[in-house]
C-alpha cells in the first residue's frame, strides 16, 4: 500500500521520489536474512531471483559477494529520495487546508470536555481528535502509556570509492548484507558524494536530549569491514557522518492504534528504523483511526501486544 500510494505522490507532485534500483539481500554463512527475505518474497507472491554469488558479481560489477554467502535479489526494491518525498508530502497537506508549524516544540497535551487540548513552546492549540507521532520523543509525550520503548543511537556513514560510475542508481542496488559485522546497509552514490551505508543492528541506548552527537572513528570499524570485503572499490576514508535515533520496539515492529482511555486520540511510534519507507500508509492508517470509528488497526501493529500482561508459566 505504501509503494501504490508513494507512486500517486509522485504523480500529484511531479516529481522523482521512488527510485527502483533493485535490492540485494546478502548472507554470510549462519545467518538467515537472505533466507528471510526469500520467504517472504515467496508468501507475499513478490517477484525475487536466488543468485549465486557469481551471479551477482558478474551482474554488479561494483560487488564482489564471497562464494559460500546466499543471495537474494529483489527486482521492485529501491530507495526514496527524502527530501522531495518530505517537500511532496508536505505541499499535498498544505493544498488540502492543512497549517503546518514549524520549528515549534510540543511539550504536552491533555483531553477535557471540549476535545484535546496540545501546548507548545509558542502557542497552545485545541481540536476534536489529536494524532501523535513523536519519535524518539513518545516515552514523554505518552508518558501514561508506559511504552516499552528504547531510543538508539545510530551512525550513518558516508565512504569514499576510487570511481563513483560502478554505484550510480542504474548499475548498483541498494543492499542488506547479514554477517558477523552486523546487519549492514547501503545506498547507491546519488545526489550526495560518497557510499550511504550504515548498520541496522545495535546501537548505544541513550535519550533524544541527552545523545551524543559527536562520532569517533572507530565507530566505522564494522561498516568499513563490511564495504571493503563486498565492494572492491570503497575505500576507508569517511567523507560525512551523521548521528540518528532508532525509538525501538521489544519487537521491532510499529505501534499504531487508538489510545486505550483517550478514544479521541491516536498514535503512532516505535517505527525501530525501518518507519519512513511506509510513511504514505502510516499516515493513511492513522488518519482512519482518527477519523472514523469503525476503522481498526492491523493485530500485529496493536498497542495491546505490547502492554498485556505475560502469560503465566506452565510445568
Amino acid at each position: 500500500r505504501a509503494d501504490d500510494l508513494w507512486l500517486a505522490l509522485e504523480e500529484e507532485s511531479g516529481q522523482g521520489i521512488l527510485i527502483r534500483c533493485g535490492g540485494l539481500e546478502l548472507a554470510a554463512p549462519g545467518f538467515a536474512h537472505a533466507a528471510n527475505a526469500r520467504r517472504s518474497a515467496e508468501a507475499h507472491g513478490l517477484p525475487h531471483e536466488v543468485l549465486s554469488p557469481a551471479e551477482a558479481n558478474r551482474r554488479w560489477p561494483a560487488v564482489r559477494v564471497p562464494d559460500d554467502w546466499d543471495v537474494l535479489f529483489s527486482p521492485q526494491a529501491g530507495y526514496l529520495l527524502t527530501e522531495p518525498a518530505l517537500r511532496a508530502m508536505a505541499d499535498g497537506a498544505r493544498n488540502r487546508g492543512v497549517a503546518i508549524q514549524t520549528n515549534e516544540a510540543a511539550q504536552g497535551w491533555e483531553t477535557d470536555a471540549g476535545g484535546v487540548r496540545v501546548w507548545t513552546d509558542r502557542a497552545t492549540y485545541r481540536a476534536d481528535r489529536l494524532i501523535v507521532t513523536a519519535g524518539a520523543w513518545s516515552v514523554q509525550m505518552l508518558a501514561d502509556l508506559g511504552l516499552p520503548l528504547t531510543v538508539r543511537r545510530k551512525v550513518l556513514w558516508w565512504l569514499a570509492v576510487e570511481d563513483t560510475a560502478p554505484f550510480a542508481p542504474d548499475r548498483f542496488p541498494v543492499f542488506v548484507a547479514d554477517s558477523p559485522l552486523g546487519e549492514i546497509y547501503g545506498f547507491p552514490i546519488d545526489e550526495h558524494p560518497g557510499l550511504k551505508i550504515a548498520d541496522h543492528a545495535g546501537g548505544d541506548p541513550t535519550t533524544p536530549d541527552a545523545v551524543d552527537r559527536t562520532v569517533r572513528n572507530e565507530e566505522a570499524a564494522n561498516v568499513v569491514a563490511l564495504a571493503r570485503r563486498l565492494f572492491p572499490l570503497a575505500t576507508d576514508r569517511v567523507l560525512e557522518s551523521v548521528v540518528c535515533l532508532y525509538s525501538m520496539t521489544p519487537d521491532h515492529d510499529f505501534v499504531i492504534d487508538r489510545h486505550p482511555e483517550q478514544p479521541a486520540v491516536v498514535l503512532g511510534a516505535g517505527f525501530s528504523g525501518h518507519g519512513f519507507k511506509f510513511a504514505t500508509a502510516v499516515g493513511e492508517l492513522l488518519v482512519s483511526l482518527a477519523l472514523e470509528p469503525a476503522a481498526a488497526t492491523l493485530p500485529r501493529l496493536a498497542l495491546s501486544r505490547l502492554t498485556a500482561a505475560p502469560a503465566a508459566a506452565s510445568a
